[in-house]
């Protein structure tokens, strides 16, 4: 069996709901860091491919030999369609793989925006089953613009919310995969993630509060979202084919 990648760019290195069901779909998983200093697997290593969020930008990942070499492996994996889910700073690589833009605002932005649904979300084998209204966690101060032939699946928030490359690539500016270890006794207790919350202009307490309430329900709805890129993986290739 071929494992899917998991590339986390963080100093955590947590994977959250990601690892957790792409183990529970019975899927080998292995991973990836910047300072790991290893080369990526190659493609025809892989079932799949995992990017999550980073404090580095995907609009200077051409300087960086790590994130370069990312969207490499990426934009390989669109062409042969092998499975692909960017979260955050993943999903800004992801369309930069498939010729889109990542551009900078003028400040963060962290929050709890409200999911709404396009047309054509309906029918996605991935994010389909997520309902309009849940209220989705977001931290970045990159905006993707969608390369040409993307299929914008949910908005608001500052750029790209949720959309799909191809035959079987999806981003998602929301950390879908964020758990309690990750956002409650990681970020949120970090000095370095404080500050940011500051400087998006929220109130910390008030920014924890609101996590505590609204993060297990994000969870709820984003498990059926990793299991069904666990089942599309574990099928791969046959599944490109569809």
């Amino acid at each position: 069996m071929k494992p899917v990648l998991i590339v986390t760019h963080l100093d955590d290195r947590l994977a959250g709901l990601a690892s957790e069901c792409l183990q529970a779909a019975g899927c080998a998983i292995t991973s990836a860091h910047p300072d790991d200093r290893a080369a990526l697997p190659p493609l025809h290593e892989l079932s799949g491919i995992v990017s999550l969020g980073g404090e580095q930008s995907a609009s200077r990942s051409a300087a960086d030999p790590f994130l370069s070499a990312e969207v490499a492996l990426m934009a390989a994996a669109l062409d042969g369609g092998v499975p692909v889910i960017g979260i955050c700073l993943g999903a800004q690589l992801l369309a930069v793989a498939a010729g889109g833009r990542v551009s900078t605002m003028d400040r963060m932005y962290a929050g709890w925006p409200v999911l709404t649904p396009l047309p054509a979300m309906a029918a996605d084998p991935l994010f389909g089953s997520l309902a309009a209204g849940l209220r989705v966690l977001e931290w970045h101060e990159d905006v993707i613009e969608l390369p040409a032939g993307a299929t914008p699946l949910a908005t608001p928030g500052p750029g790209a919310e949720l959309f799909r490359i191809g035959r079987a690539a999806w981003g998602s500016q929301a950390h879908l995969e964020a758990t309690p270890e990750m956002l409650l006794d990681d970020w949120l207790a970090d000095p370095g993630g404080i500050a940011q919350i500051q400087h998006a202009g929220n109130d910390v307490d008030a920014f924890r509060a609101a996590s505590r309430e609204l993060l297990p329900v994000q969870m709820a709805a984003a498990r059926p979202v990793f299991s069904a890129f666990a089942r599309l993986s574990l099928r791969w290739p046959t599944a490109s084919r569809r």
